[in-house]
């Protein structure tokens, strides 16, 4: 894909064991399957890392037993990475190199070390629901890949389907972050079989502002149709930045309406069936990012699909790559 040289898997332990990766949770092993098949095609090499519990003897426990159960728990989590990574090597062509890492700690900053945090890497991790209270206050893993990865991110839901072609919906705002959206989109569908709708949300607040200096209702008429066509021509305009023309039928098909992003966004969802949104994050960093948020986050706990974010070119992640030194 534009710009990804290395895709980093989390792969979630199953939560009984023994552990298996035929066991592994639907998220999980939908995740490990896309980076896969993005991997065969575009010969980038796939890193698969599982986070396990840091060792706990806990009040009455010994710590030589919590280190020697750790123990047992990475070896087995290994051989977990080692057989998905013999599931995917067998296809034809060969395949890129796999590497299998085991880690212990919090899982967001554990797969950034494994990253080492690089914008030219992607991340892409399975995700649970969790409830709005619990991820309000201790913040979910995806939610920290968002805010601190400074490449994008991928976070899987589960699929009600195992069809293996992807329905995706990218919104562009139209600046150069979204026309990285829009190019992100058709170089995946040139990856796996996709449909591809491109979606553009145009304000509707000047609207309401017009409204209060008594504008007519056959100027703001006008207006709108004006808006809404010269944002279609804009959003041509980043599809012929693309080669979307060399997609197989039904190829792109572009929708413009007004209103709230989110909202407009997940209203499309369901109109699309999408089962993959693409977007843009303007996430910003610190406590300043996660008392306001932004669409790609209010997104995260309201799609029942996946979302891949893509962070723009002055991105600046909160975690500098010389912490993973």
């Amino acid at each position: 894909m534009y710009l990804v040289r290395r895709i980093v898997v989390g792969v979630e332990m199953p939560s009984t064991r023994p552990w298996d990766a035929a066991n592994l949770e639907a998220p999980t092993r939908l995740a490990v399957r896309q980076a896969f098949e993005i991997s065969l095609i575009s010969r980038i090499p796939v890193t698969l890392v599982s986070v396990l519990p840091r060792p706990n003897a806990g009040w009455f426990g010994s710590q030589e037993q919590a280190e020697g159960d750790h123990e047992i728990a990475r070896e087995e989590a290994l051989e977990v990475l080692h057989d998905l990574a013999r599931q995917y090597t067998h296809l034809p062509d060969g395949q890129t190199g796999v590497e299998c890492v085991i880690s212990a700690g919090d899982p967001w900053f554990e797969i950034l070390k494994v990253c080492k945090n690089l914008p030219d890497t992607m991340i892409i991790c399975g995700t649970r629901e969790d409830g709005t209270l619990r991820r309000a206050i201790f913040g979910s893993t995806g939610l920290k890949l968002l805010r601190n990865a400074a490449g994008p991110v991928w976070l899987v839901k589960p699929r009600l389907d195992e069809d293996d072609r992807l329905d995706i919906l990218a919104a562009t705002d139209l600046t150069e972050v979204g026309q990285e959206v829009v190019l992100t989109a058709v170089s995946l569908a040139k990856i796996v079989p996709s449909r591809v709708h491109i979606l553009h949300v145009v304000d509707n607040s000047i609207d309401r502002f017009a409204r209060r200096l008594n504008v007519s209702e056959a100027e703001l008429s006008a207006q709108e149709t004006q808006e809404m066509s010269n944002a279609e021509n804009a959003v041509h305009e980043q599809l012929v930045g693309t080669d979307y023309r060399t997609l197989q039928p039904p190829g792109v098909k572009v929708h413009v309406t007004r209103g709230k992003p989110d909202l407009c966004i997940l209203a499309a969802v369901q109109e699309t069936r999408a089962n993959v949104v693409i977007v843009a994050s303007r996430a910003r960093g610190g406590i300043v990012g996660s008392l306001m948020g932004n669409t790609a986050e209010s997104l995260l706990a309201e799609l029942d699909c996946s979302i891949l974010v893509i962070k723009p070119d002055d991105f600046v992640s909160p975690i500098e790559v010389d912490t993973f030194a």
